[in-house]
C-alpha cells in the first residue's frame, strides 16, 4: 500500500498541468474583457442627458402652468387714462420801443 505522502506527489503534476492552463486563459479573458465595458460610460453619459432634459422640461412646464395661473388669477386693475398733456403758451415779450427819430447827443461827465 503506498503512502498518502506518495500519492500526493503523484497528483501535484497533474493538477499543476491543470491549473496553469486555466489561470493564463482567465488571464486572457480578462484583459480582452477590459474593451468591452468601453460602454458604460457611453450609457451613463446618455442617461444623464436624458435625466437634465427631462429636468429642463419639467421646470419649463412648471413655469408655464405658474404663469397661466397667475394670468388667469390677475385682478382686473382699474387704469386711469393718459393726461393730456397742452403746451403752456409762450410768455408775453414786449419789444422795446423805438428809439426817438432825431439827433440824441450825449455827453458823458465825470465828475469827481
Amino acid at each position: 500500500m503506498q503512502s498518502a505522502m506518495t500519492r500526493m506527489k503523484a497528483f501535484r503534476p497533474a493538477m499543476g498541468r491543470l491549473v496553469l492552463p486555466l489561470v493564463m486563459a482567465g488571464a486572457v479573458a480578462g484583459t480582452l474583457a477590459a474593451p468591452a465595458r468601453a460602454d458604460d460610460h457611453d450609457r451613463y453619459d446618455r442617461e444623464r442627458y436624458d435625466r437634465e432634459r427631462y429636468d429642463r422640461e419639467r421646470i419649463e412646464r412648471e413655469q408655464h402652468a405658474r404663469e397661466e395661473w397667475r394670468e388667469h388669477h390677475r385682478r382686473p386693475a382699474y387704469v386711469a387714462p393718459a393726461p393730456a398733456y397742452v403746451y403752456a403758451p409762450p410768455p408775453v415779450v414786449y419789444a422795446p420801443p423805438p428809439p426817438p427819430m432825431g439827433i440824441n447827443l450825449f455827453f458823458p461827465l465825470t465828475i469827481r
